[in-house]
């Protein structure tokens, strides 16, 4: 993602750092304290040079040539899903692959303006990454050819959808996430409270806390303007309405959401948390993001907060008080749930998910596609979760074991299912409508519903544009 300024966490450095079970996991998909995505549905971090030692290029043009930063970068450990993946493309095609390794921003600005070289094969990246390589016309669609798989079958059927553009397929996925509802729930056991399942029972619930539990904050979540997090959460919310804000229409897109509804979720994750005159959470967090979410609750300062799967294992660093307070809340005080539904809403949150893909411009299509099936093969995955045991938390494909070993952690896997994608449409003008009025509500200077009527209306302002 291109917010994540923490690093991810392997196996290795898992049991090294925690000394807790082997499948612990942090990073995954979004990367130890990031953003947690890149806003359009992408995942894992940006940062770095990206450099292993392999090269962008091919000297033998017989060989595929494949372009990733998927892979864990600690020197001199044994690389196990990089071999996983490499062996059973060899498998296949009875040839080598050459690996090029790119930060996903170097990755991702080489490919635009170079694929038409022919050159990577194949590639991997985030999801807003697809969207831009298909409206740029430099992916093969994969329809007819990914059926065929004998593995295709074991997908997640969101996470294959992810990856379509208008109906077409145009990579498989590998890696992803959904966003989740934090809950401590030592502070529920002590109030006597069930798991909160509307964000009416969330409210009532958090205000207890601000009143009975000293030194923590009943819930916390990311009003910073620009943060994408803070859209993230958003569109978590919104996915309890619709499976997707905008829908094809034509040549054009259509908004799909109504205006009560938006009205609903600025009042329940805006207005009551902030504004109210009793609020959920304090005003003291207006305009924070992930910097004070993530961190906030390990240090215990939150009751509730919504957040991916790479919460799992951040332990240490310079935002984290105390190891071991931050191991005992995680480990043993922390449950995971469904994020809480505004009245009318349904089970659905925001979903990251990590494709590969194939060159359109390819010489070796064959092979490219050969290299992403065997990247995507159960076999690979079992060394990705084996390698870097955070990103196979919620795995995509039914063959694979989530590496979650605590049964507080497990509902992850179900919250995944429920996840939906963003729309393949350029976000960023509908986030520059969003931001200024979520804050008004946030600061109480705008009623809820007069601001989801405003929203609704620039939204659908928006749509031939996108």
């Amino acid at each position: 993602m291109h917010d994540s300024d923490a690093p991810g966490t392997t196996r290795r450095s898992i049991v090294k750092t925690l000394g807790i079970g082997a499948t612990v996991g942090l990073a995954g998909c979004s990367g130890g304290g990031g953003d947690g995505g890149d806003g359009d549905g992408g995942s894992s971090g940006d940062g770095g040079d990206g450099s292993d030692g392999d090269t962008g290029t091919t000297q033998n043009t017989d060989k595929a040539l494949m372009w990733e930063y998927g892979f864990p970068n600690e020197e001199g450990a044994e690389p196990i899903w990089k071999n996983a993946f490499t062996e059973n493309y060899e498998d296949r095609t009875g040839q080598a692959i050459e690996i090029g390794r790119f930060s996903y921003e170097d990755m991702r600005q080489k490919f635009l303006t170079g694929a038409r070289t022919g050159d990577p094969d194949a590639i991997e990246g985030v999801l807003s990454h697809l969207t831009e390589y298909v409206k740029a016309g430099h992916l093969e669609s994969l329809d007819g050819w990914a059926e065929e798989l004998e593995h295709y079958d074991g997908f997640v059927e969101s996470a294959l959808d992810a990856c379509r553009y208008k109906g077409k397929l145009y990579g498989l996925p590998y890696e992803g996430n959904g966003r989740a509802f934090i809950v401590r729930k030592d502070i529920l056991d002590e109030l006597g409270q069930d798991m909160p399942e509307t964000t009416q029972e969330m409210h009532e619930i958090g205000r207890m806390v601000n009143k009975e539990v000293d030194g923590v904050t009943g819930f916390h979540n990311c009003t910073k303007d620009g943060s994408v997090r803070a859209f993230q959460e958003f569109m978590s919310s919104v996915y309890q309405f619709t499976d997707n804000l905008y829908v094809p229409d034509g040549d054009s897109w259509k908004l799909n959401i109504e205006a009560e509804a938006l009205g609903k979720i600025l009042d329940d994750y805006y207005y009551q948390i902030y504004a109210a005159d009793n609020p959920v959470g304090t005003p003291d967090d207006l305009g924070t993001g992930w910097q004070t979410n993530d961190p906030g609750y390990i240090n215990g300062n939150y009751a509730f907060i919504e957040c991916g799967t790479w919460l799992r294992g951040w332990t240490s660093g310079e935002n984290i008080d105390s190891t071991e307070e931050a191991e005992d809340i995680l480990d043993n005080k922390t449950r995971v749930t469904h994020i809480p539904r505004s009245e009318g809403g349904e089970k659905g949150t925001f979903l990251e998910i990590k494709p590969v893909m194939v060159n359109s411009h390819s010489d070796n299509k064959q092979k490219g596609k050969q290299a992403i099936a065997a990247w995507t093969e159960p076999d690979t995955l079992e060394g990705m979760a084996e390698d870097s045991p955070g990103k196979a938390m919620t795995p995509v494909h039914e063959d694979i074991e989530s590496t979650i070993d605590n049964d507080d952690w497990a509902p992850f896997t179900e919250v995944f299912k429920t996840g939906r994608a963003l729309a393949k449409i350029a976000w960023g003008p509908v986030r520059q409508e969003f931001y200024p009025l979520m804050q008004e509500v946030a600061y109480g200077r705008t009623d809820p519903y007069e601001a989801g009527d405003q929203l609704h209306t620039a939204l659908k302002g928006l749509e031939s544009d996108l």
